[in-house]
């Protein structure tokens, strides 16, 4: 009987242990259970605050997909109805936009006859210039006689001159005669680098009289400075603002001018504006050249008494 009651004692002890430990499981579910209602609470407000973006979001689609509608039926109805005409003109405008429209008063044809005018005044100032290294510029026995200074003058100057006029005429048979030149106006063209020839021997003949040799090397310079402000070989407009004022002054710009002007058929009354320019020119020179005649049939300088020592 003790033995009995000894097994019943152990097997009451066992189930005392085996239900602690199963109130143990059942506590611990309830907590899991708690947070995983927890959980679920919290799942359940965020998905109610997606579906309410959702909403929120779908109202604003049809508004949209609304708005592309009609926008693009306002696109549609405020396309023109044109003819293939009128599209063609649309489309070559689109692919060419710049329309380039030129105007010119007349055409030198080819290259070598656009520098022709340039190099006929530049051929004009270097054969006068030549001449000068070769003839006295004024009779040193004519002054020492006392002779007339405006006969000296006009001897100093026509002597060249002369040669001048003879070699723009040979330089014009050649433009014309060797290079087949197109010229609208010989005559004209042919006076204009006659009267240039003269202009430049007067303006060299009253360096020489009032400078001598000094005055052949400034007129070298002037030559250079031509070179560059006549507008020969390149447009006068892109020079710097103290050689473009050069340009309006040189009596070469407007040989080259008015040379262009009648051998390419241009304005006649530019041509004559520029004739009325190198005739100022050749008179403000032949009046200067007889002036400082003058003052050599006065006055005797040691380049009068020593030329070979001054020049």
């Amino acid at each position: 009987g003790a033995s009995s009651l000894a097994a019943g004692a152990g097997q009451t002890a066992d189930g005392a242990a085996t239900l602690s430990t199963g109130a143990a499981a059942a506590a611990a579910g309830a907590a899991t259970l708690r947070t995983g209602a927890d959980s679920a609470r919290s799942g359940a407000e965020t998905l109610a605050t997606g579906a309410s973006s959702l909403s929120d979001g779908l109202v604003d689609l049809r508004d949209g997909a609304g708005t592309l509608r009609d926008g693009l039926t306002d696109g549609v109805d405020s396309i023109p109805d044109t003819d293939a005409q009128t599209r063609d003109l649309q489309g070559s405008t689109i692919a060419d936009p710049v329309n380039l429209q030129k105007a010119a008063v007349t055409s030198a044809g080819t290259y070598g006859a656009g520098l022709a005018p340039f190099f006929a005044s530049l051929a004009g100032w270097i054969g006068i210039y030549a001449l000068f290294l070769i003839v006295k510029p004024v009779s040193r026995r004519a002054i020492t006689a006392l002779h007339s200074p405006f006969k000296i003058t006009l001897a100093g100057w026509l002597t060249p001159g002369i040669l001048g006029l003879l070699q723009m005429a040979a330089l014009f048979g050649i433009l014309t005669g060797v290079l087949h030149f197109e010229v609208h106006n010989p005559a004209g063209t042919y006076g204009m680098m006659g009267l240039a020839a003269l202009t430049f021997a007067a303006i060299i003949l009253a360096l020489n009289v009032w400078l001598g040799s000094v005055g052949q090397f400034v007129g070298l310079v002037l030559m250079v400075l031509q070179l560059v402000t006549a507008g020969g070989t390149f447009p006068w407009q892109t020079l710097p603002a103290p050689l473009a004022f050069l340009h309006h002054v040189v009596p070469m710009s407007y040989a080259v001018d008015g040379i262009r002007q009648l051998m390419y058929g241009g304005n006649p009354a530019t041509a004559l504006n520029d004739a009325g320019v190198l005739l100022l020119w050749l008179t403000g020179a032949l009046v200067l050249a007889a002036i400082g005649v003058v003052r050599m049939t006065h006055f005797r300088t040691l380049r009068d008494l020593k030329p070979s020592l001054i020049g």
